[in-house]
């Protein structure tokens, strides 16, 4: 195992880099914080810091927009609700989807899927009339928030009336 910063064992970012980092970033024994070569404290305390305000910025975010406060399906009829909206969706996109109940997120009108591909990070699906918003990565770099992943800068554009429903009927 490299010797850097982000994979030290024992370290408070160990776990997460190994179950979500495929391969040493700058290569064996070089930072992955800041590309030089050994260990840096300063440089693994700081990714511990992103780390932490990102976990903070998604619990506050589903606090605030999640109906159930959590992601996934609660109850039964939160589970109808989200396969109507699914059922829409791949209505809209003429195929079955590959998407997980458990990273979907409810809000009071409308669930975010996480169905997507290069360029796209999922869909909103409203509801009411099952109209649909495609999020893409470009609407998360235009509405880029501090310490915040992709998926949540574009639910919350939508959230914010800045992005366009889809022109399609998703009549299921």
């Amino acid at each position: 195992m490299p010797s850097d910063c982000l994979v030290r064992e024992g370290s408070p970012f160990h776990e997460h880099y190994l179950t979500h980092q495929a391969v040493d970033l700058f290569g064996p024994g070089v930072c992955s914080g800041c590309g030089k070569h050994g260990f840096h404290p300063a440089c693994e305390a700081r990714a511990v810091q992103r780390v932490r305000a990102f976990d903070e910025n998604k619990r506050r975010l589903l606090e605030q927009h999640a109906l159930h406060g959590t992601y996934g399906v609660v109850g039964a009829a939160s589970r109808q609700s989200y396969d109507f909206a699914v059922a829409a969706l791949s209505a809209y996109v003429e195929r079955p989807l590959d998407c997980d109940p458990q990273h979907a997120i409810e809000g009071a009108g409308w669930w975010f899927i996480a169905e997507g591909w290069i360029g796209m990070l999922g869909f909103i699906v409203e509801k009411e009339g099952a109209t649909i918003y495609p999020l893409f990565s470009g609407l998360a770099a235009r509405n880029w928030l501090p310490d915040t992943s992709a998926d949540w800068c574009t639910i919350v554009a939508y959230v914010n009336g800045k992005v366009e429903a889809t022109e399609r009927s998703t009549n299921t």
